[in-house]
């Protein structure tokens, strides 16, 4: 009878031991460090700067090793800075007594990081892009002759590293940022199929220059598939004031531009509206199209505040079942316990 007692915990105990070290396998199986890149593992991320070409400052954020995962659905995001901003002001953190002031206006590293709490079923991947003299609207005046393809070559090169991975890709921006996404569409006949959401966080200021090329690339990119997003943001930039004169001209701004491609597009889509005082909302084909106008009664620069309240939260879950889970957009800052 001992001897059948002892016989049962020691098998018990290979059992469990067996257990673990099958446990401990899988895990080593989907732990994926990707080549070239150090690890955060404080923050469960691992992280790669470098340039790219001869002026493009590039940091890459991704999962920590043992959060990536190959069988996972990967979110790629391209993220185009704004002018006069660096890279450690986008990602931001918790602040010092002496920290400069802008690393408290975006946090785009905690809301990425509130996103992957909230989409746990997808790896999500960050790819920080902006000239080393800050700013994409000089990139054109110092590339005259190629800066079309030399976007194209950018995007293509800097998905190299994941092609192990079964990808989809968000191009985005915030400000001027968004000059880098209208420049990758000016360069293609046809979104690629591996874009399936495209974002203007009071970003399109140049969409007036070749309205016709764009709007023609976002109805089929949005017509012909079930799968792609489209989300525009803009505040009321055309009476906003600093210190007593006008910010833009009268047609120089996002909420211009933003107004106007809705009066271009509306021909091609049928948009629901619901405003009110604060915010008009234009939503067509259940969400996947949204442009959201920020009204401005006190004549302020809402521009960075459009990102810190849960803008790019919001520029990566409309139109999913995850939209509002947990924040607002223009809402309280749903990410403050994952800055680092």
């Amino acid at each position: 009878m001992i001897n059948n007692i002892i016989c049962l915990l020691f098998n018990v105990r290979q059992i469990k031991k067996t257990f673990v070290i099958v446990l401990l396998g899988t895990a080593l199986l989907h732990a994926i460090v990707l080549p070239g890149f150090s690890e955060d593992k404080n923050a469960h991320e691992q992280t790669r700067t470098f340039v790219w070409g001869e002026d493009v400052d590039v940091h890459i954020n991704a999962p920590g090793k043992d959060l990536l995962d190959p069988d996972k659905e990967t979110i790629i995001v391209f993220y185009a800075l704004p002018a006069g901003n660096t890279i450690e002001w986008t990602i931001g953190k918790k602040m010092q007594a002496d920290d400069d002031w802008h690393f408290d206006i975006q946090h785009i590293g905690a809301q990425t990081r509130f996103l992957r709490n909230i989409l746990k079923d997808k790896n999500l991947i960050v790819i920080y892009i902006q000239p080393n003299y800050k700013g994409w609207q000089l990139y054109d005046d110092k590339h005259p002759d190629d800066f079309l393809p030399l976007i194209q070559q950018m995007t293509t090169d800097l998905l190299t590293p994941f092609k192990q991975f079964n990808y989809k890709v968000t191009l985005s921006g915030h400000s001027a940022g968004g000059s880098w996404v209208l420049r990758y569409l000016q360069g293609v006949k046809k979104i690629p199929k591996w874009v399936d959401r495209i974002v203007f966080i009071d970003s399109n200021y140049n969409y007036k220059y070749d309205a016709a090329h764009y709007d023609s690339l976002f109805v089929d990119f949005l017509m012909q598939r079930d799968d792609t997003r489209l989300c525009v943001m803009a505040y009321n930039d055309s009476v906003a004031l600093y210190k007593g004169k006008s910010v833009v001209s009268a047609e120089g701004g996002t909420w211009w531009n933003t107004r106007y491609m809705l009066k271009r597009i509306k021909k091609q889509f049928h948009f629901i509206e619901n405003s009110d005082n604060d915010m008009k909302r234009y939503n067509a084909l259940s969400g996947r199209f949204q442009i959201l106008l920020k009204e401005n009664q006190t004549r302020a620069i809402l521009h960075t505040l459009q990102v810190y309240k849960n803008g790019f939260i919001h520029s990566m879950l409309s139109g999913t079942k995850y939209e509002h889970a947990g924040y607002r957009y223009y809402g309280q800052p749903a990410y403050l316990d994952f800055i680092k």
